[in-house]
């Protein structure tokens, strides 16, 4: 990592004059805007005391985006750029099988970081990849694809692998655990922040709240559970919601209050919550895999030393590509060094962090879904593109859907089903050019 010195050097980018803070990235799974009361005020939300206390000291952003599903995102944050890019753009299939990954030659945040921050950052990866099939090498997947570090899963907890046991992954080496999942993921990111050599980056990936539904351990939840998770998985989801704020809290508790006032936190959800357990208000068969709001709206936190209003809201538009350069920003590396970079398609979220109500720095968010995982032909293809007021939705073999986010009836009328005014023909061409221009 002393490189990075040299070719910030040799490049001619600027120094830093002290050392950046850090940074961590916590990704929760499978938790919408429905399971937070902050980004929706929904009566049957799980309690998440810790996540608002967090949201206190920080920004929420009430207006943040994604793809529909939970390896795409993931692909997004680590590399700033949107899944048709990177081909990933649905969820990888199971251990065994042989498919299109997050390809070596994508530049991801610990490579960039290391490349082009003024500082020598060390990184760690825990929990959840879900970015690697065969034939690459998923054990060291995490490794060679830039982090220092890692411990956790290569995917969701499927085949014979549930939340208390699994198999666990550290830097190539496997072996079997009995430890619940989060706890176990929190355990690790523990050990690791206080064990890093400052500055570090980190990614907590969480496989909670996915299926398997589960019973989480009692010390962690409020709920009464009873009877089969499977039978009743919307109480046995919202309890282990709960586990995940718990033990984030557990983790930031954790940390030397030096360190973590030296720390940036960005916390956001992968996707939308499963359908299995949204409840009204919340529509189901809208919410996970669509792109509808339930499905692509996400809560996102930032918190750290460079929040200059704590405990307020920030309603521009902003995706999950934006993780990418927010962290360059974050880890000291200038606009110069960053151009030297592969392209990104993500928007420095930093300056929302100094004034969250500025004028928003974006105009349109995006969001996709495909199969299989690869650059096409497809058999499956959604493309969502939305600005602050309008919002459109074309799907392969479909009517396309075109929604007036600012009407009571949102996205309960589709204008595109019926005469448009000259107003609304004006908005779909608009976003219509907009993602011609962006997907031929």
């Amino acid at each position: 990592m002393l490189t990075t010195l040299f070719l910030a050097a040799a490049l001619g980018l600027p120094q830093a004059s002290s050392t950046p803070g850090n940074v961590m990235v916590l990704l929760a799974d499978d938790v919408g805007c429905d399971m937070l009361g902050l980004f929706s005020g929904h009566p049957d939300a799980p309690p998440t005391p810790n996540l608002h206390a967090l949201a206190s000291t920080g920004v929420a952003f009430q207006a943040a985006y994604t793809d529909p599903v939970c390896s795409p995102t993931r692909a997004c944050i680590l590399t700033g750029r949107y899944s048709f890019r990177t081909g990933v753009g649905n969820f990888l299939s199971p251990l065994g099988v042989v498919e299109h990954s997050l390809q070596p030659s994508e530049i991801t945040l610990p490579e960039a970081v290391d490349a082009i921050a003024p500082w020598p950052f060390e990184s760690s990866a825990v929990g959840k990849w879900h970015l690697t099939a065969p034939p690459l090498n998923v054990p060291l997947a995490p490794n060679l694809q830039g982090f220092d570090w890692f411990e956790g899963v290569p995917g969701n907890l499927y085949l014979g692998q549930t939340y208390t046991a699994h198999t666990t992954i550290r830097n190539g080496v496997t072996f079997a655990s009995t430890t619940y999942s989060t706890t176990e993921q929190v355990n690790a990111a523990i050990a690791r922040s206080s064990t890093m050599r400052e500055p570090w980056l980190m990614y907590v990936a969480f496989n909670a709240a996915h299926l398997p539904w589960h019973v989480p351990p009692a010390g962690l939840h409020t709920y009464s559970l009873s009877g089969s998770p499977d039978a009743t998985p919307d109480v046995h989801y919202r309890a282990s919601v709960q586990a995940l704020d718990t033990e984030i809290g557990r983790l930031l508790a954790s940390m030397d209050p030096g360190v973590r006032a030296r720390t940036t936190f960005l916390f956001l959800g992968d996707n939308g919550s499963p359908n299995e357990v949204v409840t009204p208000p919340a529509i189901s068969g809208r919410a996970k895999g669509t792109l509808y709001e339930g499905g692509v709206r996400v809560p996102l936190i930032i918190s750290g030393p460079t929040v200059a209003h704590p405990g307020s809201q920030c309603h521009a538009l902003v995706n999950s590509v934006d993780v990418f350069p927010t962290v360059l920003d974050l880890c000291g590396a200038s606009p110069a060094a960053q151009a030297t970079l592969r392209r990104s398609d993500g928007v420095s979220m930093t300056p929302y962090l100094a004034e969250p109500w500025r004028t928003p720095l974006r105009e349109w968010v995006f969001a996709t879904k495909f199969l299989p995982n690869g650059f096409g032909p497809y058999t499956s293809l959604g493309r969502m593109i939305r600005n602050a007021r309008w919002k459109l939705i074309e799907r392969q073999g479909h009517s396309d859907l075109f929604f007036d986010m600012a009407s009571a009836q949102g996205e309960s009328l589709n204008l595109a089903s019926g005469p448009l005014t000259q107003p609304q023909r004006a908005a779909y061409a608009r976003l219509a050019q907009q993602l011609r221009a962006l997907v031929p």
